[in-house]
């Protein structure tokens, strides 16, 4: 599938992993191209007893250089090989942008590499 040139990528910094029984709460923050500085949050809840492959919702805020806000609900699937999580995302934004994003986190280096692609 050929998505095109993403319309803004980053590395952003896993700030908090938190683990309950049958959910993983990943949050995130880092500078996100055209939507300047981002926060976000995934709910992963595992869609098999590996834990191998999951299903998220999420929501992320971004702030603007002109000090207005964004926010975004987020869901998708993602699948974990080791220590990287592969997250596949379809983003709604409050600005009328619709994305597919691709996240791979990075758990033992605790880093996300963002690439988001317009729908």
């Amino acid at each position: 599938m050929n998505l095109g040139e993403p319309i803004a990528e980053s590395t952003m910094t896993v700030t908090s992993v938190q683990i309950e029984n049958e959910v993983t709460t990943l949050t995130y923050e880092g500078e996100v191209g055209k939507y300047g500085q981002a926060f976000g949050t995934h709910h992963l809840r595992p869609s098999d007893l590996s834990r191998e492959t999951y299903v998220f919702e999420g929501s992320g805020r971004t702030l603007l250089p002109d000090g207005s806000m964004l926010s975004a609900s987020l869901r998708g699937i993602g699948r974990r090989s080791g220590g990287i999580i592969k997250l596949f995302s379809l983003d709604n934004v409050s600005n009328g942008d619709q994305n597919f994003s691709i996240i791979e986190v990075d758990a033992l280096g605790k880093t996300a590499s963002v690439k988001v692609y317009s729908v």
